[in-house]
Protein backbone atom coordinates (compact mmCIF):
# COMPACT_ATOMS: atom_id res chain seq x y z
CA UNK A 1 0.00 0.00 0.00
CA UNK A 2 1.42 3.31 -1.10
CA UNK A 3 0.92 6.21 1.28
CA UNK A 4 0.87 9.85 0.16
CA UNK A 5 3.74 11.85 1.58
CA UNK A 6 2.65 14.39 4.07
CA UNK A 7 3.01 18.10 3.29
CA UNK A 8 6.28 19.59 4.48
CA UNK A 9 5.87 21.42 7.75
CA UNK A 10 5.55 25.19 7.42
CA UNK A 11 7.75 27.67 9.24
CA UNK A 12 7.33 27.63 12.97
CA UNK A 13 5.69 30.79 14.26
CA UNK A 14 8.10 33.03 16.09
CA UNK A 15 7.32 33.94 19.67
CA UNK A 16 5.65 37.29 20.12
CA UNK A 17 8.63 38.75 21.99
CA UNK A 18 10.94 37.95 19.09
CA UNK A 19 8.65 39.83 16.70
CA UNK A 20 8.58 42.97 18.82
CA UNK A 21 11.42 45.28 17.91
CA UNK A 22 12.90 47.63 20.43
CA UNK A 23 13.72 51.26 19.64
CA UNK A 24 16.55 51.84 17.22
CA UNK A 25 19.87 53.34 18.24
CA UNK A 26 18.90 56.58 16.53
CA UNK A 27 15.65 56.74 18.51
CA UNK A 28 17.51 56.14 21.76
CA UNK A 29 20.02 58.79 20.78
CA UNK A 30 17.29 61.32 20.03
CA UNK A 31 15.60 60.69 23.37
CA UNK A 32 18.86 60.66 25.32
CA UNK A 33 20.29 63.90 23.94
CA UNK A 34 16.94 65.73 24.06
CA UNK A 35 16.28 64.62 27.64
CA UNK A 36 19.78 65.60 28.76
CA UNK A 37 19.44 69.11 27.30
CA UNK A 38 16.03 69.65 28.86
CA UNK A 39 17.03 68.34 32.28
CA UNK A 40 20.14 70.53 32.22
CA UNK A 41 17.95 73.54 31.51
CA UNK A 42 15.60 72.69 34.38
CA UNK A 43 18.50 72.25 36.81
CA UNK A 44 20.09 75.53 35.68
CA UNK A 45 16.89 77.59 35.90
CA UNK A 46 14.85 75.99 38.70
CA UNK A 47 16.89 73.48 40.65
CA UNK A 48 15.47 70.68 42.81
CA UNK A 49 13.45 73.18 44.88
CA UNK A 50 11.38 74.35 41.90
CA UNK A 51 8.01 75.98 42.54
CA UNK A 52 5.09 76.34 40.09
CA UNK A 53 4.28 79.66 38.46
CA UNK A 54 1.76 81.12 36.03
CA UNK A 55 -0.65 78.47 34.67
CA UNK A 56 1.52 75.79 36.24
CA UNK A 57 0.05 76.68 39.64
CA UNK A 58 -3.36 75.46 38.50
CA UNK A 59 -2.05 72.29 36.82
CA UNK A 60 0.06 71.49 39.88
CA UNK A 61 -2.90 71.92 42.24
CA UNK A 62 -5.23 69.84 40.09
CA UNK A 63 -2.72 67.00 39.80
CA UNK A 64 -2.03 66.93 43.52
CA UNK A 65 -5.73 66.97 44.37
CA UNK A 66 -6.34 64.05 42.01
CA UNK A 67 -3.38 62.15 43.48
CA UNK A 68 -4.66 62.52 47.06
CA UNK A 69 -8.22 61.54 46.22
CA UNK A 70 -9.90 64.96 46.10
CA UNK A 71 -10.94 64.59 42.46
CA UNK A 72 -10.52 67.05 39.63
CA UNK A 73 -10.98 70.09 41.84
CA UNK A 74 -9.38 73.28 43.09
CA UNK A 75 -9.29 74.60 46.64
CA UNK A 76 -10.44 77.93 48.08
CA UNK A 77 -11.03 79.16 51.59
CA UNK A 78 -14.47 77.57 51.43
CA UNK A 79 -13.11 74.15 50.51
CA UNK A 80 -12.77 72.17 47.31
CA UNK A 81 -14.87 72.83 44.23
CA UNK A 82 -15.00 70.87 40.94
CA UNK A 83 -13.60 72.54 37.87
CA UNK A 84 -13.39 71.87 34.13
CA UNK A 85 -9.98 72.29 32.53
CA UNK A 86 -8.22 70.32 29.82
CA UNK A 87 -7.67 67.14 31.88
CA UNK A 88 -4.90 65.18 30.18
CA UNK A 89 -1.86 66.96 31.67
CA UNK A 90 -3.19 67.08 35.27
CA UNK A 91 -4.15 63.42 35.07
CA UNK A 92 -0.71 62.35 33.82
CA UNK A 93 1.00 64.45 36.48
CA UNK A 94 -1.22 62.96 39.18
CA UNK A 95 0.25 59.54 38.35
CA UNK A 96 3.70 60.98 38.99
CA UNK A 97 2.63 62.62 42.25
CA UNK A 98 1.20 59.33 43.48
CA UNK A 99 4.76 57.98 43.35
CA UNK A 100 6.85 61.02 44.32
CA UNK A 101 4.50 63.00 46.51
CA UNK A 102 3.88 66.69 45.94
CA UNK A 103 7.31 67.51 44.47
CA UNK A 104 7.13 70.08 41.70
CA UNK A 105 10.57 69.13 40.39
CA UNK A 106 9.04 65.76 39.47
CA UNK A 107 6.47 67.62 37.38
CA UNK A 108 9.28 69.36 35.48
CA UNK A 109 11.00 66.02 34.91
CA UNK A 110 7.74 64.78 33.36
CA UNK A 111 7.77 67.85 31.12
CA UNK A 112 11.33 67.04 30.08
CA UNK A 113 10.35 63.45 29.25
CA UNK A 114 7.43 64.67 27.15
CA UNK A 115 9.71 67.18 25.43
CA UNK A 116 12.25 64.43 24.72
CA UNK A 117 9.55 62.42 22.94
CA UNK A 118 8.90 65.23 20.44
CA UNK A 119 11.94 64.42 18.22
CA UNK A 120 10.83 60.78 18.01
CA UNK A 121 7.41 61.81 16.70
CA UNK A 122 8.98 64.39 14.39
CA UNK A 123 11.18 61.68 12.91
CA UNK A 124 8.21 59.35 12.39
CA UNK A 125 6.03 62.06 10.83
CA UNK A 126 8.88 63.28 8.63
CA UNK A 127 9.55 59.75 7.39
CA UNK A 128 5.86 59.24 6.66
CA UNK A 129 5.44 62.50 4.76
CA UNK A 130 8.82 63.15 3.14
CA UNK A 131 11.08 60.14 3.61
CA UNK A 132 13.84 58.96 6.00
CA UNK A 133 16.31 61.73 5.25
CA UNK A 134 13.94 64.59 6.01
CA UNK A 135 12.63 62.79 9.10
CA UNK A 136 16.14 62.38 10.47
CA UNK A 137 17.16 66.01 9.86
CA UNK A 138 13.95 67.41 11.35
CA UNK A 139 14.24 65.17 14.40
CA UNK A 140 17.75 66.32 15.27
CA UNK A 141 16.80 69.94 14.68
CA UNK A 142 13.94 69.52 17.16
CA UNK A 143 16.35 68.12 19.74
CA UNK A 144 18.17 71.47 19.99
CA UNK A 145 15.36 73.89 19.08
CA UNK A 146 15.59 76.69 21.69
CA UNK A 147 11.81 77.10 22.06
CA UNK A 148 11.23 73.38 22.49
CA UNK A 149 13.99 73.17 25.11
CA UNK A 150 12.76 76.28 26.94
CA UNK A 151 9.10 75.29 27.23
CA UNK A 152 10.02 71.80 28.45
CA UNK A 153 11.18 73.53 31.62
CA UNK A 154 7.77 74.79 32.73
CA UNK A 155 4.56 73.05 33.78
CA UNK A 156 2.42 74.01 30.78
CA UNK A 157 0.44 72.11 28.17
CA UNK A 158 2.86 72.91 25.35
CA UNK A 159 5.06 69.80 25.50
CA UNK A 160 2.18 67.36 25.90
CA UNK A 161 0.10 69.01 23.20
CA UNK A 162 3.05 69.02 20.81
CA UNK A 163 3.37 65.25 21.23
CA UNK A 164 -0.37 64.77 20.76
CA UNK A 165 -0.50 67.05 17.71
CA UNK A 166 2.33 65.14 16.07
CA UNK A 167 0.66 61.87 17.01
CA UNK A 168 -2.61 63.02 15.45
CA UNK A 169 -0.90 64.07 12.23
CA UNK A 170 1.02 60.80 12.10
CA UNK A 171 -2.19 58.79 12.60
CA UNK A 172 -3.81 60.87 9.85
CA UNK A 173 -1.07 60.11 7.32
CA UNK A 174 -1.21 56.41 8.18
CA UNK A 175 -4.97 56.42 7.68
CA UNK A 176 -4.63 57.94 4.21
CA UNK A 177 -1.82 55.55 3.27
CA UNK A 178 -3.73 52.45 4.40
CA UNK A 179 -7.40 53.39 4.82
CA UNK A 180 -9.40 51.02 6.97
CA UNK A 181 -12.03 51.19 9.65
CA UNK A 182 -9.43 50.46 12.32
CA UNK A 183 -7.04 53.19 11.20
CA UNK A 184 -9.89 55.71 10.92
CA UNK A 185 -11.13 54.89 14.42
CA UNK A 186 -7.59 55.03 15.81
CA UNK A 187 -7.06 58.46 14.28
CA UNK A 188 -10.26 59.77 15.86
CA UNK A 189 -9.16 58.53 19.28
CA UNK A 190 -5.78 60.24 18.98
CA UNK A 191 -7.36 63.55 18.00
CA UNK A 192 -9.78 63.18 20.90
CA UNK A 193 -6.87 62.79 23.31
CA UNK A 194 -5.18 65.80 21.71
CA UNK A 195 -8.35 67.80 22.37
CA UNK A 196 -8.25 66.73 26.02
CA UNK A 197 -4.70 68.08 26.12
CA UNK A 198 -5.69 71.39 24.51
CA UNK A 199 -9.17 72.11 23.09
CA UNK A 200 -7.75 73.96 20.09
CA UNK A 201 -7.16 70.53 18.51
CA UNK A 202 -10.91 69.91 18.14
CA UNK A 203 -11.26 71.22 14.55
CA UNK A 204 -8.24 69.25 13.29
CA UNK A 205 -9.95 65.88 12.58
CA UNK A 206 -12.55 67.70 10.50
CA UNK A 207 -9.80 69.45 8.52
CA UNK A 208 -8.04 66.11 8.10
CA UNK A 209 -11.27 64.60 6.74
CA UNK A 210 -11.45 67.40 4.14
CA UNK A 211 -7.76 66.89 3.30
CA UNK A 212 -8.23 63.15 2.85
CA UNK A 213 -11.65 63.19 1.16
CA UNK A 214 -10.54 63.36 -2.48
CA UNK A 215 -7.57 60.94 -2.17
CA UNK A 216 -9.76 58.46 -0.32
CA UNK A 217 -12.18 58.59 -3.23
CA UNK A 218 -9.48 57.16 -5.47
CA UNK A 219 -9.03 54.14 -3.20
CA UNK A 220 -12.45 53.43 -1.67
CA UNK A 221 -16.02 53.05 -2.80
CA UNK A 222 -18.19 56.08 -1.89
CA UNK A 223 -20.06 54.24 0.85
CA UNK A 224 -16.80 52.95 2.38
CA UNK A 225 -15.30 56.43 2.34
CA UNK A 226 -18.34 57.83 4.15
CA UNK A 227 -18.20 54.96 6.65
CA UNK A 228 -14.57 55.58 7.54
CA UNK A 229 -15.07 59.34 7.92
CA UNK A 230 -18.04 58.60 10.17
CA UNK A 231 -15.82 56.29 12.23
CA UNK A 232 -13.40 59.17 12.77
CA UNK A 233 -16.24 61.28 14.16
CA UNK A 234 -17.53 58.39 16.28
CA UNK A 235 -14.12 57.75 17.81
CA UNK A 236 -13.68 61.46 18.54
CA UNK A 237 -17.10 61.64 20.21
CA UNK A 238 -16.52 58.51 22.29
CA UNK A 239 -13.15 59.80 23.48
CA UNK A 240 -14.57 63.15 24.58
CA UNK A 241 -17.88 61.83 25.93
CA UNK A 242 -16.73 60.65 29.40
CA UNK A 243 -15.18 64.02 30.21
CA UNK A 244 -18.16 65.96 28.82
CA UNK A 245 -20.58 63.80 30.86
CA UNK A 246 -18.48 64.31 33.99
CA UNK A 247 -18.51 68.08 33.46
CA UNK A 248 -22.26 68.14 32.89
CA UNK A 249 -22.91 66.13 36.05
CA UNK A 250 -20.63 68.04 38.44
CA UNK A 251 -21.12 71.54 36.99
CA UNK A 252 -24.79 71.24 36.14
CA UNK A 253 -24.19 72.52 32.60
CA UNK A 254 -22.81 71.05 29.41
CA UNK A 255 -19.08 71.75 29.08
CA UNK A 256 -17.28 69.76 26.40
CA UNK A 257 -13.70 70.24 27.62
CA UNK A 258 -13.04 73.44 29.55
CA UNK A 259 -14.71 76.55 30.90
CA UNK A 260 -11.78 78.77 29.95
CA UNK A 261 -12.70 79.76 26.39
CA UNK A 262 -14.67 82.89 27.20
CA UNK A 263 -12.11 84.10 29.72
CA UNK A 264 -9.27 83.59 27.27
CA UNK A 265 -11.18 85.52 24.61
CA UNK A 266 -11.70 88.48 26.93
CA UNK A 267 -8.13 88.35 28.22
CA UNK A 268 -6.95 89.31 24.73
CA UNK A 269 -9.88 91.42 23.53
CA UNK A 270 -10.54 94.27 25.94
CA UNK A 271 -9.74 97.99 25.93
CA UNK A 272 -6.74 97.65 28.26
CA UNK A 273 -4.98 95.39 25.75
CA UNK A 274 -6.18 96.94 22.50
CA UNK A 275 -5.37 100.53 23.49
CA UNK A 276 -1.92 99.88 24.99
CA UNK A 277 0.80 99.88 22.29
CA UNK A 278 2.98 97.64 24.47
CA UNK A 279 0.23 95.10 25.15
CA UNK A 280 -1.38 95.11 21.70
CA UNK A 281 -1.64 91.57 20.38
CA UNK A 282 -0.92 90.13 23.83
CA UNK A 283 -3.25 89.12 26.68
CA UNK A 284 -3.76 89.87 30.35
CA UNK A 285 -5.50 88.14 33.26
CA UNK A 286 -8.89 89.83 33.53
CA UNK A 287 -9.79 87.69 36.57
CA UNK A 288 -7.04 89.48 38.51
CA UNK A 289 -7.81 92.98 37.21
CA UNK A 290 -10.54 95.50 37.80
CA UNK A 291 -13.35 95.92 37.04
CA UNK A 292 -13.70 92.23 36.24
CA UNK A 293 -12.40 90.87 39.55
CA UNK A 294 -15.16 92.65 41.46
CA UNK A 295 -17.79 92.10 38.81
CA UNK A 296 -17.30 88.32 38.79
CA UNK A 297 -17.30 87.74 42.54
CA UNK A 298 -19.81 85.06 43.50
CA UNK A 299 -20.24 83.73 39.96
CA UNK A 300 -19.58 80.11 39.03
CA UNK A 301 -16.97 79.10 36.45
CA UNK A 302 -19.56 78.64 33.74
CA UNK A 303 -21.23 81.95 34.55
CA UNK A 304 -17.90 83.77 34.42
CA UNK A 305 -17.08 82.12 31.10
CA UNK A 306 -20.39 83.14 29.54
CA UNK A 307 -20.11 86.70 30.87
CA UNK A 308 -16.54 87.04 29.62
CA UNK A 309 -17.40 85.67 26.18
CA UNK A 310 -20.37 88.01 25.83
CA UNK A 311 -18.31 91.03 26.85
CA UNK A 312 -15.44 90.12 24.52
CA UNK A 313 -17.78 89.65 21.54
CA UNK A 314 -19.61 92.91 22.26
CA UNK A 315 -16.31 94.76 22.57
CA UNK A 316 -14.99 93.29 19.32
CA UNK A 317 -18.16 94.24 17.44
CA UNK A 318 -17.96 97.78 18.77
CA UNK A 319 -14.37 98.10 17.52
CA UNK A 320 -14.71 96.36 14.16
CA UNK A 321 -12.65 99.03 12.41
CA UNK A 322 -9.65 97.92 14.48
CA UNK A 323 -9.85 94.27 13.42
CA UNK A 324 -7.16 94.42 10.69
CA UNK A 325 -4.68 96.21 12.96
CA UNK A 326 -5.33 93.85 15.85
CA UNK A 327 -5.10 90.77 13.64
CA UNK A 328 -1.73 91.97 12.37
CA UNK A 329 -0.52 92.69 15.93
CA UNK A 330 -1.45 89.17 17.03
CA UNK A 331 0.09 87.61 13.93
CA UNK A 332 3.29 89.59 14.40
CA UNK A 333 3.59 88.48 18.03
CA UNK A 334 2.92 84.86 17.15
CA UNK A 335 5.46 84.65 14.31
CA UNK A 336 8.08 87.06 15.59
CA UNK A 337 11.69 85.94 15.08
CA UNK A 338 12.80 87.14 18.53
CA UNK A 339 12.22 85.81 22.04
CA UNK A 340 11.68 89.15 23.79
CA UNK A 341 9.34 92.07 23.10
CA UNK A 342 8.61 95.16 25.25
CA UNK A 343 5.44 93.48 26.51
CA UNK A 344 6.98 90.07 27.23
CA UNK A 345 6.98 88.99 30.85
CA UNK A 346 10.02 87.41 32.49
CA UNK A 347 9.73 83.71 33.31
CA UNK A 348 13.10 83.50 35.00
CA UNK A 349 14.97 85.03 37.90
CA UNK A 350 17.57 87.75 37.49
CA UNK A 351 21.02 86.25 37.01
CA UNK A 352 19.68 82.84 35.93
CA UNK A 353 20.87 81.08 32.78
CA UNK A 354 18.08 82.43 30.50
CA UNK A 355 18.64 85.94 31.88
CA UNK A 356 22.37 85.84 31.15
CA UNK A 357 21.87 84.16 27.78
CA UNK A 358 19.25 86.61 26.56
CA UNK A 359 21.39 89.47 27.83
CA UNK A 360 24.20 88.37 25.53
CA UNK A 361 22.25 87.22 22.47
CA UNK A 362 18.83 86.07 21.31
CA UNK A 363 18.95 82.32 20.53
CA UNK A 364 15.54 82.42 18.87
CA UNK A 365 16.64 85.16 16.46
CA UNK A 366 19.70 83.15 15.45
CA UNK A 367 17.56 80.05 15.07
CA UNK A 368 14.98 81.91 12.97
CA UNK A 369 17.66 83.30 10.65
CA UNK A 370 18.96 79.75 10.17
CA UNK A 371 15.74 77.77 9.74
CA UNK A 372 13.17 80.13 8.22
CA UNK A 373 14.90 80.47 4.82
CA UNK A 374 15.28 76.67 4.72
CA UNK A 375 11.59 76.24 5.62
CA UNK A 376 10.57 78.64 2.85
CA UNK A 377 12.71 76.74 0.34
CA UNK A 378 11.29 73.43 1.57
CA UNK A 379 7.76 74.74 1.22
CA UNK A 380 8.40 75.89 -2.36
CA UNK A 381 9.96 72.54 -3.27
CA UNK A 382 7.05 70.71 -1.62
CA UNK A 383 4.36 72.69 -3.41
CA UNK A 384 6.10 72.07 -6.74
CA UNK A 385 6.41 68.33 -6.13
CA UNK A 386 4.17 65.47 -7.16
CA UNK A 387 3.18 64.67 -3.55
CA UNK A 388 2.34 68.26 -2.62
CA UNK A 389 -1.19 67.53 -1.43
CA UNK A 390 -0.10 64.69 0.83
CA UNK A 391 2.83 66.73 2.19
CA UNK A 392 0.63 69.78 2.80
CA UNK A 393 -0.99 68.26 5.91
CA UNK A 394 1.23 70.19 8.40
CA UNK A 395 0.08 73.43 6.75
CA UNK A 396 -3.47 72.69 7.90
CA UNK A 397 -2.34 72.62 11.53
CA UNK A 398 -0.18 75.72 11.09
CA UNK A 399 -3.04 77.59 9.43
CA UNK A 400 -5.59 76.55 12.06
CA UNK A 401 -3.40 77.65 14.98
CA UNK A 402 -2.51 80.91 13.28
CA UNK A 403 -6.19 81.64 12.65
CA UNK A 404 -6.93 80.89 16.31
CA UNK A 405 -4.24 83.34 17.39
CA UNK A 406 -5.84 86.08 15.29
CA UNK A 407 -9.02 85.60 17.32
CA UNK A 408 -7.42 85.11 20.72
CA UNK A 409 -3.82 86.28 21.16
CA UNK A 410 -0.36 85.86 19.73
CA UNK A 411 2.45 84.41 21.82
CA UNK A 412 5.38 82.06 21.50
CA UNK A 413 3.49 79.58 23.68
CA UNK A 414 0.90 79.22 20.95
CA UNK A 415 3.66 78.66 18.38
CA UNK A 416 5.57 75.93 20.23
CA UNK A 417 3.48 73.00 18.88
CA UNK A 418 3.90 74.39 15.34
CA UNK A 419 7.67 74.59 15.44
CA UNK A 420 8.24 70.86 14.70
CA UNK A 421 6.00 71.27 11.65
CA UNK A 422 8.07 74.23 10.44
CA UNK A 423 11.15 72.08 10.97
CA UNK A 424 9.75 69.45 8.61
CA UNK A 425 9.77 71.98 5.78
CA UNK A 426 13.17 73.33 6.89
CA UNK A 427 14.52 69.77 6.75
CA UNK A 428 12.96 69.33 3.30
CA UNK A 429 14.73 72.51 2.17
CA UNK A 430 18.06 71.37 3.61
CA UNK A 431 17.65 67.92 2.06
CA UNK A 432 16.99 69.58 -1.29
CA UNK A 433 20.19 71.65 -1.02
CA UNK A 434 22.20 68.57 -0.06
CA UNK A 435 20.75 66.67 -3.01
CA UNK A 436 21.64 69.51 -5.38
CA UNK A 437 25.18 69.55 -4.00
CA UNK A 438 25.53 65.78 -4.51
CA UNK A 439 24.21 66.03 -8.06
CA UNK A 440 26.66 68.84 -8.80
CA UNK A 441 29.58 66.88 -7.37
CA UNK A 442 28.56 63.78 -9.34
CA UNK A 443 28.33 65.84 -12.55
CA UNK A 444 31.75 67.39 -12.02
CA UNK A 445 33.22 63.96 -11.29
CA UNK A 446 31.66 62.60 -14.49
CA UNK A 447 33.08 65.47 -16.54
CA UNK A 448 36.52 64.98 -15.01
CA UNK A 449 36.47 61.22 -15.74
CA UNK A 450 35.52 61.73 -19.41
CA UNK A 451 38.39 64.14 -19.94
CA UNK A 452 40.99 61.61 -18.83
Amino acid sequence: MIQRASEPPGPRPRPLLSRLRGPSLETLGLIGVALALRLAFVFAVHGPDAQPSSDGITYDALAWNIARGMGFSLETEGGFYPTAKAPLLPWLLSLVYQVTGHVHFAALVLQCVLGAMVPVFVRALGRSLFGPGVGRIAAWLSVVHPLLVFFSGYLLTESLFTVMLLGGLLASTEWLKSPSGASAFRMGVVWGLATLARPTALPMPFLVALWAWAPLGLMLRPEERRRQVALVGLALALTLAPWAIRNTVVLGEFVLVTTGGGRTLLDANNPLVWDDPVMRGNAMSTAESEPWRTRWQGLSETQVDRAAASEAIAFGLSRWRDWPAMAWAKFARLWRPTAITPGTGRWWAAGSLPDRLLGATDPLLLWSLLTWPLALLGLVVTLRGKRRWFQSLPLFAIGLSTAGALVFWGALRMRVPLEPLVLLYAAAGLAHLLWRARVRRAGLALIASTRR
